[in-house]
């Protein structure tokens, strides 16, 4: 005699058997996927780091060109330099700038005479930004009316900052925006965990 069957082709009262994981097979995932986890992050961890350090070296870029360019528009000097409070040029920490118009070339922002043109906070997170020699004699880098470039107080015509981030490979870790008269360029550099700043 034919048992008989539903629909589903399982005799009445028969229960189904649940299939699923075994905790075995659980077990070797999660393990896969903390082996996986581990191999990516510092991979990740240095991707991030590199483009903070990238941002960084081109917020320094675009204030350099800002100053020039605004230095040729205003027909005027206009300086670029470290800041605390991002209205005065003050201390020698480059993590903070800012760019204003020095009409009476004082090297100094003067209330109702100069205005500060722009503030840019570069460091974030593990950056650095160190001046070489030249512009760390009085932390500034000024622009005539002719575009050209003045560094330090002695006046030079070059100059450099240096952007690092020393959680990043000492071989991948820095890069240098040099001030050359009038032109500015980067390039990457093998730093150090001390982030230390280009020679001139």
């Amino acid at each position: 005699m034919q048992s008989v069957r539903d629909r589903s082709g399982r005799r009445p009262g028969c229960q189904r058997l649940s299939t699923g994981f075994t905790l075995v097979e659980l077990m070797v995932t999660v393990a896969v996927l903390a082996i996986l986890s581990a191999i990516a992050a510092p991979s990740f961890s240095n991707l991030i780091n590199s483009n903070r350090l990238t941002a960084s070296a081109n917020e320094v870029v675009a204030a350099l060109q800002t100053a020039r360019m605004e230095a040729i528009r205003r027909n005027s000097s206009v300086v670029l330099c470290p800041s605390v409070d991002g209205a005065t040029c003050s201390g020698a920490e480059w993590k903070r700038l800012i760019v204003f118009s020095d009409v009476d070339g004082d090297n100094a922002v003067d209330a109702g005479v100069d205005a500060v043109i722009r503030d840019i906070a570069v460091s974030t997170g593990n950056t650095q930004v160190k001046p070489s020699a030249n512009a760390a004699t009085n932390n500034r880098i000024r622009f005539s009316a002719e575009g050209l470039a003045r560094i330090g107080s002695a006046g030079a015509r070059e100059g450099a900052l240096s952007v690092c981030n020393n959680k990043l490979p000492d071989a991948t870790n820095t890069r240098d925006i040099a001030v050359a008269v009038s032109r500015i360029s980067v390039s990457s550099r093998n730093g150090s965990s001390a982030c230390t700043a280009r020679a001139n």
